[in-house]
């Protein structure tokens, strides 16, 4: 038996007890993971900061403008909600922690992605 079909069942699983998140919400965090974890230089353990980081970044890759409205028609609207599909993740042995790490390490506000770099200015046209 393959791995995918494994964790698609234990996903159902959750998706049966815990029906606040959809089931495109688990896919996405765990690519997420494999995301966050492919722009380190040698594979390590994230922390939850890192993770909500990496995520942002993923969704706008992989859907630009709608990445917010797509996460949040799954249910993620918040680190939060995040760290709750993670531990839903752990608990079910899809995702693993560090003793150290807590559910309340996505209680976080991420900071707003830097401004784009100013416009140069365009030349003006004669008519």
């Amino acid at each position: 038996m393959s791995e995918k079909p494994a964790a698609e069942a234990i996903i159902a699983k959750i998706l049966a007890r815990e029906p606040r998140y959809r089931g495109e919400a688990y896919a996405f965090v765990s690519k997420a993971v494999e995301y966050t974890v492919s722009k380190l230089p040698q594979h390590r353990h994230v922390s939850a900061e890192e993770l909500l980081y990496g995520a942002r970044a993923f969704s706008r890759e992989k859907f630009g403008a709608l990445a917010e409205a797509v996460l949040r028609s799954w249910g993620l609207k918040s680190g939060r909600d995040f760290g709750n599909v993670v531990y839903l993740m752990i608990d079910a042995g899809l995702l693993s922690a560090s003793p150290g790490d807590r559910r309340e390490d996505f209680d976080i506000v991420l900071k707003p992605d830097p401004l784009p770099p100013k416009a140069k200015k365009v030349p003006k046209i004669d008519r």
